[in-house]
Formats: structure tokens, sequence, C-alpha cells
């Protein structure tokens, strides 16, 4: 179900009952992609930068997922590192393309480390989200326009 480029993963483990507060943070992020230019993505706004990375190498879709902070609960640097790097073994294991980024609110409050992996199925990347328990993630398909998939499990 897509709302406002807002949807759930559609299993009955997850829902769409995330705090309205942190739902608007995701919305508000700026998610950037280490390129040349960089890229600045954001929720429900396309991306003509992303859509030359789709045809450079031959995909139909991407995910920018981290492994920072799971179910934003704050943890030390040295433990979102070696999140991080589960994560990118995760993704190596997949063989697939990937660029460093940032999830960077604009006020400057918080930033998470994070990838954009090209090529990703859906079920992939739902799959890395809740390996490192994300409240949510960003799925963009073949059109650039990026969309916030909430992954909050039921309390």
């Amino acid at each position: 179900m897509y709302t406002s480029s807002v949807h759930t993963i559609p299993d009955g483990r997850y829902h769409s009952g995330m705090d309205k507060a942190l739902q608007t943070i995701y919305q508000e992020t700026l998610y950037l992609v280490d390129d040349d230019p960089p890229l600045v993505l954001r929720v429900g706004e396309r991306n003509d930068g992303l859509r030359i990375l789709f045809v450079s190498f031959n995909v139909e879709s991407a995910a920018f997922v981290t492994a920072w902070n799971p179910r934003s609960r704050k943890l030390t640097l040295d433990e979102n590192y070696d999140r991080q790097t589960e994560l990118l073994e995760a993704i190596e294991e997949l063989r697939l393309n990937y660029f460093v980024g940032t999830g960077e609110h604009p006020s400057g409050d918080w930033y998470e480390e994070s990838f954009l992996i090209l090529g990703i199925t859906p079920e992939q990347a739902a799959e890395l989200a809740r390996q490192f328990d994300q409240n949510a993630y960003l799925w963009i398909p073949l059109s650039g326009v990026p969309e916030l998939v909430i992954t909050q499990v039921n309390p």
C-alpha cells in the first residue's frame, strides 16, 4: 500500500504504526550517496542522477539501508561500525554493487552511515532491514523516486 511514498512490508509481522514524529524525521532526512557528484535523495522526490546510475549499472532498483542504531536505539560508534561491517559482508554475499552513503537529518542532530545497494530485489532489501533490526529503509524503483518502507515490528 502506497501513501505519499510511504508503505509497509505486506506481511503480518510488520505494520504502519510507527510513531508519527519518527516517520516525519525519516521523511525529512537527506539520504546522501557518495558519488561524483554526490547524490541527495529525498523521500518522494525523483532523482535523475540516480536514474543515470541505474542505466550505468544496468539495474532497475536500489535500496538505501543502514545497520546503525537498531530500532532507533542509539549505539556507540564502535557498535555501529561493527554492525555496518556485517551489513557490508551481507551485501557482498549477494554480489551486488553498492555506494557508501549517509542519512542526515537537516537539523544536524543525527546521521547514520548507510549503503545504496544497486539491483537489489524488494525481498532482499526487506530481509536486510529485518536482519539488522531497522525501522525503515528507502526503496528506489526504476522511476528514481525513493519510497520510505516502514518495517517496524508490532509491539
